[in-house]
């Protein structure tokens, strides 16, 4: 058998069916809530595909699991508890790639390329551009990142006398500024079901990673159970969810993020 492990995020999703529930914003950006396993045998397809696009095993997974998903969510965000079961989304992607783009950077607060000067992560960028921490306003990021740059052009300081030392700090936080800018910016997408395509969906969650991070996918468009279960029988899998302090993390930041957003649009 060939072993292959996922981790699977949730969100709320207004779908229009139900009144919007009382701070739904905490789970309004994906929040990784369990681990997938699957296991085939030898003989099957790949799990990968040439095209990009995701394993339909862990569609079928995905879709055959939705109530222990559902459930699993519950028991560590409660406020999924008031979100109907048809108004959750699911994403998926490899326990590596997980852990590279997602837990290094939001829990260790690190980036799998620490040692590399041009890459920076998203809580450092926020601190280089004076945002509060969770600030996913594209508006705000700009806005700040423009004032940084009037700040630090080289052309402000031509004829001001300053000594090597401020010259080369000033340049530093100036290459640092426009750093920051693409790490908070760039690969902002919203996935399809079958690949990682870019789109216009602001998800702080997908962002993560930039480019980079091709293996993300949602929201999955699910199977309906009587297909899951017919495919289902193709091979083996189960379901487990993460921990506590994990899943409390991301629930937390976006809470975070929809508390600075409401302040700023209130200015």
């Amino acid at each position: 058998l060939i072993h292959t492990e996922y981790v699977i995020a949730a969100r709320y999703y207004n779908n229009g069916a139900a009144p919007t529930p009382a701070g739904f914003a905490s789970v309004s950006d994906w929040v990784p809530i369990a681990q997938l396993c699957i296991n085939r045998p030898v003989s099957s397809e790949s799990s990968t595909s040439e095209t990009g696009s995701l394993d339909p095993r862990v569609r079928t997974a995905v879709s055959y699991f939705c109530r222990e998903l559902y459930f699993t969510a519950c028991l560590a965000a409660p406020i999924f508890k008031s979100v109907p079961r048809n108004s959750v989304q699911y994403s998926a992607e490899s326990v590596d790639s997980f852990h590279r783009y997602v837990y290094q950077d939001v829990i260790e607060h690190k980036n799998h390329k620490e040692d590399d000067d041009n890459v920076m992560t998203k809580s450092r960028a926020r601190q280089v551009l004076e945002l509060e921490e969770g600030c996913t306003d594209l508006n705000l990021i700009k806005s700040a990142y423009k004032k940084k740059m009037l700040q630090l052009h080289p052309d402000r300081f031509v004829g001001v006398d300053r000594t090597e030392e401020e010259v080369k700090d000033a340049e530093k936080l100036y290459a640092d500024s426009r750093l920051a800018f693409d790490a908070l910016s760039s690969g902002v997408r919203d996935t399809s079901s079958t690949t990682a395509s870019s789109s216009s969906n602001k998800s702080w969650y997908a962002s993560l990673g930039g480019r980079s991070r091709t293996e993300f996918y949602g929201p999955i468009d699910l199977l309906t159970i009587d297909e899951a279960k017919g495919l289902f029988k193709a091979f083996k899998s189960a379901v487990a969810g993460l921990e506590y302090d994990t899943v409390m993390a991301f629930v937390a930041r976006n809470q975070a993020a929809a508390i600075a957003t409401t302040k700023s649009s209130a200015q």
